[in-house]
């Protein structure tokens, strides 16, 4: 076998460590909370020594890093769907495409409470680190609600007065709202449809180009 090879196997099985290990931190941290757990419980929930893990990392603080990273990518995928690239090509599809948000973020919230709980409550209580860890991932969502105004605004159906920074940083204070209303469950007297309603309802008046 060639050295290249050995190489690429040997980075790949360091990839493939590196994941489980922010995975097991990821489930902890999910169901425990960052702060009742320690690296013991991480290399235990991967299967590994003590020592293996901070070949990877140098302490639980660093991991909660990736774990961050990890939350917003797998958010994103839930979020955002199949139709994640799609651009609408009117109003309708506009809106249908944000409702479908909506409703994939209470369907989140319903399977996984601990990962919006934790996002949402528990990291913005940890450090500065983490803060400004969740909102470059945050800017990340911003870039492509951007977008999706932009193309919007090209295709007629928004209004070509807009500005698409502030119009996509209003598109995520719709998706954080509704993150909110599935924790709450209910308890507010919001049901999912009314929300959904209601928030829809605004981004099209808020949005639309006029006739």
């Amino acid at each position: 076998m060639s050295e290249p090879v050995k190489t690429a196997r040997r980075a790949a099985r360091a990839q493939l460590r590196r994941t489980e290990l922010v995975s097991a931190a990821y489930g902890l941290v999910m169901t425990r909370g960052f702060r009742t757990i320690g690296v013991d419980d991480i290399a235990a929930a991967a299967g590994v020594s003590h020592g293996t893990f901070y070949n990877y990392f140098d302490n639980k603080r660093d991991i909660l890093d990736a774990v961050i990273d990890h939350c917003f990518d797998h958010i994103r995928e839930r979020l955002l769907g199949p139709d994640a690239d799609a651009d609408p090509a009117t109003m309708e599809a506009f809106c249908d495409r944000y409702a479908r948000v909506i409703d994939r973020g209470y369907d989140l919230v319903a399977s996984e409470p601990g990962l919006v709980n934790f996002l949402l409550l528990e990291a913005s209580s940890i450090d500065d680190g983490v803060i400004e860890r969740c909102l470059h991932n945050a800017r990340l969502f911003g870039v492509q609600a951007v977008h999706q105004v932009a193309r919007g605004m090209e295709y007629g159906f928004l209004d070509p007065h807009l500005d698409a920074d502030i119009a996509g940083e209003v598109l995520l204070s719709v998706l954080v709202s509704a993150l909110f209303s599935a924790l709450r469950a209910g308890e507010d007297g919001l049901t999912q449809d009314r929300v959904r309603l209601q928030l829809i309802t605004f981004l099209s008046s808020a949005l639309t180009a006029d006739p």
